[in-house]
């Protein structure tokens, strides 16, 4: 179909008007079309950046947690080396202790080496922090001390501890082995000592 030609000035001015809205509209409609690709291919490139940085950050997260495995791992197995080489010199003097008491039969010699050795190794414990724990006359405390029997004392208040069977270890005040006690008791009798000597 042809188009009908415009009659007069007015008509041709509309005319013109009206392709030239036209020719705007499709201009602007490429303007925003290729403003929206711009967007978006920016928004790609943004995307694949941070995708990047994604994985990058959680490989070093996975050889970090790799490493503090390992670390933990040597420190459990090598923690106390320095404590190792400290008792050894104490394992030393025993044995030279031992070979010293086959050449002779100086039993005061041998009782004096031993009682350096323990001098020595209780020094050791020391300074890692572990002291012995002396417990007599305290009020018994079952986070603290095991009781092993009951007894009647004199001089030392109930629920107090009259003796220590074997003694306990404290490392910077943490129990490592908890004293072994004996319990004062108003119910226990003491057995008469002329009982003892008659049985």
């Amino acid at each position: 179909m042809r188009r009908a030609e415009p009659n007069n000035e007015s008509e041709v001015s509309q005319e013109v008007q009206k392709e030239r809205e036209e020719a705007v509209g499709e201009t602007a409609e490429e303007v925003v079309e290729e403003a929206a690709d711009e967007r978006i291919a920016s928004l790609q490139q943004q995307l694949a950046e941070m995708e990047d940085r994604l994985l990058r950050a959680t490989a070093e997260f996975e050889n970090y947690k790799k490493r503090r495995q390992r670390e933990s791992e040597e420190l459990l197995r090598y923690g106390h080396e320095t404590l190792i080489r400290e008792l050894l010199p104490v394992l030393d003097s025993f044995e030279r202790a031992i070979v010293s008491s086959e050449g002779t039969r100086d039993y005061q010699a041998f009782h004096d080496g031993i009682e350096l050795i323990l001098q020595q190794l209780s020094e050791v414990l020391r300074q890692a922090g572990v002291e012995r724990m002396s417990p007599v006359g305290e009020l018994f405390d079952p986070h603290r001390h095991e009781a092993v029997g009951v007894c009647a004392h004199e001089e030392i208040e109930p629920e107090h501890i009259a003796t220590v069977v074997e003694p306990g270890y404290e490392m910077h005040g943490r129990v490592v082995r908890a004293p072994k006690v004996m319990i004062v008791r108003p119910d226990v009798v003491q057995p008469d000592s002329e009982e003892i000597e008659s049985e």
